[in-house]
């Protein structure tokens, strides 16, 4: 069995992994911090489970990403709104 975690940078871009997000790990694309769980409560973002030979996980662009967590309902960094009124959609 393969296991596939969805990564979320705290700007929105999305990626997926067969591994959890180490402490320090930063996006490719922005240099954020990635999360892939709640920072809150600790709830997995995502997992994928995978049966057999498994070449390549699912792809980042079929992944929704969530605004809050469905657990605790903490919203997530790329959904909380800015001093200046504007909603973090950046992907």
């Amino acid at each position: 069995m393969t296991s596939f975690y969805v990564h979320i940078c705290e700007k929105g871009h999305v990626k997926t992994d067969f591994r959890r997000v180490k402490a320090g790990q930063v996006c490719s694309e922005c240099g954020s911090s990635l999360l892939d769980s709640c920072p809150a409560c600790g709830q997995l973002i995502k997992k994928w489970y995978y049966y057999g030979s498994v070449p390549r996980g699912p792809k980042a662009e079929s992944v929704k990403r969530p605004d809050s967590c469905t657990r605790c309902g903490r919203l997530f960094p790329w959904s909380v709104r800015k001093p200046n009124g504007f909603q973090n959609k950046d992907r």
